[in-house]
């Protein structure tokens, strides 16, 4: 099984890809630093690194629905194939409180389920300052906000797009509980205008590149709920899809 990795479009800051497939390698440092890693550990499960939230009705029932990428850690790195890819940044334990997902994350998640959603082949390097909500909703508190002198990579995570048609970006984070963190990526470019502005071009042009399953090239791709793990929803290819969604704090 190789690590998904996608090419990052020219010129681009904040996105990078993991290695993955062997067809497809990150051009730079700063790609590497986003690329979309894998994370496990031998012998340690996700659900020893870190708190979830508190039980309810409905956090249990969504709980049922989807949980964390079915992959092994290793210290909060995901694992393939018995180790951290090679090169990849560490990543750390986060201190974010523990949380319930919200109505809207719980709408957005049932209708994933019910009908299917949309996923990115592609990594983002979300930087200090960005809020992680406990669904697609400003309006309400952030759960937790990404320290100074920290940053998230985001591989391959979900795109959710709103009624208002704004997007967001959903991914578990290593170590960092039993639920999906959401990011406004207009919100993005709150804490950083360069990499928000960034996120918006990259998301675009994935919007219209040809499948990652016939090309080995960043795309999105479908994915549904199987089994309570997101899923990619694609057809058998040449190229390797890692589970989507993984996220993990790194201290840099």
């Amino acid at each position: 099984m190789n690590l998904v990795s996608s090419r990052q479009p020219a010129g681009r800051r904040i996105g990078r890809a993991v290695p993955a497939s062997p067809d497809v390698r990150p051009r730079s440092l700063a790609l590497r630093f986003l690329a979309v890693v894998a994370v496990g550990g031998l012998g340690l499960a996700a659900a020893a690194c870190g708190g979830s939230s508190s039980a309810t009705t409905t956090t249990v029932a969504l709980s049922a629905v989807v949980r964390p990428p079915d992959l092994p850690l290793q210290g909060c790195s995901y694992v393939l194939n018995g180790m951290v890819p090679q090169g990849e940044p560490a990543g750390i334990q986060p201190d974010f409180p523990p949380f319930a997902p919200d109505q809207a994350a719980q709408s957005a998640v049932s209708h994933i389920a019910a009908h299917g959603g949309t996923g990115l082949v592609y990594g983002f390097t979300l930087p200090a300052g960005v809020k992680l909500f406990a669904g697609p909703d400003t309006g309400r508190q952030p759960v937790a906000t990404i320290p100074l002198s920290h940053s998230i990579l985001a591989a391959d995570p979900v795109l959710w797009t709103t009624p208002s048609g704004e997007h967001w970006l959903a991914f578990f984070v290593a170590c960092g509980g039993e639920h999906l963190y959401w990011v406004s990526v207009d919100q993005i470019g709150k804490a950083d205008a360069t990499t928000g502005a960034q996120a918006v071009r990259d998301i675009a042009m994935l919007e219209v590149a040809a499948p990652y399953t016939q090309t080995g090239q960043a795309s999105i791709l479908p994915l549904t709920i199987v089994d309570g793990q997101l899923t990619w929803n694609a057809p058998a290819g040449t190229h390797a899809l890692v589970a989507p969604a993984r996220g993990q704090l790194l201290g840099f």
